[in-house]
């Protein structure tokens, strides 16, 4: 399916880091390289040595843990990618600090309330902003807004036309098999081990099966909620959000067990399922909404449609993009890494 919320910052400066660095102690040398120094101006704006070396010790350890100790073409390497792709990141802050364009609240809110429905709700949004190190919602607002800026920016620079209807039309043709969207549902569950435990009321020491049929007879006599079952009884880290696991499609059979997702399926909604067991433990599960199987039509696309097209341009000029802003700058390399 076309991708809605990508990021021009990934887009743009994401290299791809697969390669390795030197012995542990080209790593420590990285962390002790002496006085914070000019690695290279641009336009006058300093480039510090001390950005770079942070992230070559943070990557060489996580390589190292992972791979192999790092070599020292490797590491060479990756300093002067990393200087390069800082010196990229500088010029396009400065082109869209020196444009007069400018971003509406409304834009923000748009693209963000898609990046939360593409990932299946506001509990699938939180995750995805912590698992990328976001502490406040400002900062995902504040790199939305550089991301919608970057695209208008660059449209401009390059001279790229707005799509037309007819582009729009044409594109929604060769795509709508792509736009075809599967059955989904936003599935809750407790989850419980194998291993005997004393029932919730204290009363007797049970198994997975007895102990689960005993919460859904309480929550189904509504001496409980579901969620607040989820929050007690669960030992699934999603007992922390009510029990809630997000949107499952049906044709993803790679999200959860198969056992899971053949039980969701069948399940009505706010209705709790029967013990259902597989290799995480033994579960009952609850559907919270269901969406049936359908092909957005042309008028629900379009705003995805003319997204894609200009990030598709953006995809095929991006480098032609950041030669043009190189070209057009001051650089001075003070130090080769």
């Amino acid at each position: 399916m076309v991708k809605k919320t990508l990021f021009l910052a990934a887009a743009f400066f994401a290299l791809a880091f697969l390669s390795g660095c030197d012995d542990s102690a080209l790593l420590d040398d990285a962390r002790e390289a002496g006085t914070n120094r000019v690695m290279a101006t641009v336009n006058g704006v300093p480039l510090m040595s001390e950005t770079l070396e942070m992230y070559i010790a943070t990557w060489g350890e996580e390589y190292e843990k992972n791979h192999e100790p790092v070599t020292y073409d490797l590491l060479k390497k990756m300093r002067t990618q990393k200087l390069e792709q800082m010196i990229n990141e500088e010029l396009v802050r400065q082109r869209l600090k020196e444009c007069s364009m400018t971003v509406s609240e409304e834009e923000i809110k748009a693209h963000i309330s898609e990046m939360i429905d593409d990932l299946g709700g506001s509990d699938n949004f939180i995750n995805y902003l912590q698992e990328r190190g976001y502490v406040t919602l400002e900062e995902l607002e504040k790199n939305v807004r550089e991301d919608i800026l970057a695209l208008k920016v660059f449209t401009k620079d390059m001279g790229i036309k707005e799509p037309t209807e007819e582009d729009v039309k044409k594109c929604y043709e060769e795509v709508r098999q792509a736009l075809v969207v599967p059955a989904r549902i936003w599935l809750s569950h407790i989850q419980v081990s194998f291993d005997k435990r004393m029932l919730p009321d204290g009363s007797k020491e049970v198994y997975a099966d007895e102990y689960l049929r005993y919460i859904k007879d309480q929550i189904e006599h509504k001496y409980i909620s579901f969620a607040k079952a989820a929050r007690e009884y669960s030992s699934c880290r999603s007992s922390q959000h009510d029990g809630a696991v997000g949107m499952i499609m049906e044709t993803d059979n790679a999200t959860v067990p198969q056992e899971i997702h053949d039980a969701a399926f069948k399940l009505a909604v706010s209705n709790v399922s029967d013990v259902v067991v597989s290799p995480l433990g033994a579960h009952l599960l609850y559907v919270t909404r269901r969406e049936e199987a359908h092909t957005n039509t042309y008028e629900e696309s379009k705003l995805l449609l003319l997204q894609f097209l200009a990030r598709d341009a953006l995809e095929k000029n991006r480098d032609e993009w950041l030669l043009f802003l190189r070209n057009r700058a001051d650089i001075h390399y003070n130090e080769i890494p």
